[in-house]
């Protein structure tokens, strides 16, 4: 079963102009939020990922390496929502 949200109540006027706004500012809050833990995240594995090369422990390196690519996809997810954000909302 799909959830279809109701219409919007506002359509035109200041509510409306509003609610868009709304509806920016929290996908930026959240996108930005994303993207700052995962730069947090990558800092962090990155120096788990050079400490592991420098102890030679190939299990470690090869986790961090797969972590550090998911880190990679988050900043790409984050970055394509902003500019699909952005294309909707100019």
């Amino acid at each position: 079963m799909t959830y279809l949200p109701p219409p919007p109540f506002f359509d035109v006027g200041i509510f409306a102009d509003t609610l868009h706004n709304i509806d920016l500012f929290s996908s930026n809050i959240y996108l930005t939020q994303m993207l700052s833990g995962s730069l947090e995240q990558y800092a962090r594995l990155q120096e788990e990922y050079e400490g592991a090369v420098d102890t030679n422990n190939e299990e470690l390196m090869e986790q961090t390496a797969l972590e550090l690519k998911i880190c990679e996809g988050n900043f790409a997810m984050a970055t394509a929502m902003f500019d699909y954000w952005e294309k909707v909302y100019s």
